[in-house]
């Protein structure tokens, strides 16, 4: 009764932080730039410290990155620009899709 009783306040609290979890707007395109890069890289910069950490495991607003791949939102996005040196920007929402 006590780990049925843990287990649910657990999955509780974590489910709220998540609700709380911000994505911000980013410019988008089909073709990167070092304008947009440098854009994006600016407003990663400003807002990426409002993302929870809990907003890196979740995935429920998918967006398309110039890399072709397909991200968990724009905090998601943001950490690869400023942590990994990535050079990426957002294309659109959603998933990616191979043509």
């Amino acid at each position: 009764m006590k780990a049925t009783f843990s287990v649910t306040l657990l999955a509780l609290a974590i489910s709220v932080g998540t609700s709380f979890a911000v994505d911000f707007d980013l410019p988008m395109s089909g073709r990167l730039t070092e304008e947009l890069f440098q854009e994006t890289k600016i407003l990663c910069n400003k807002n990426v410290r409002k993302c929870w950490m809990l907003s890196y495991y979740k995935p429920d607003e998918p967006i398309c990155a110039t890399d072709q791949v397909t991200y968990g939102g724009e905090c998601h996005l943001c950490s690869r620009i400023l942590y990994e040196d990535r050079t990426i920007i957002k294309m659109h929402d959603g998933e990616c899709t191979s043509n």
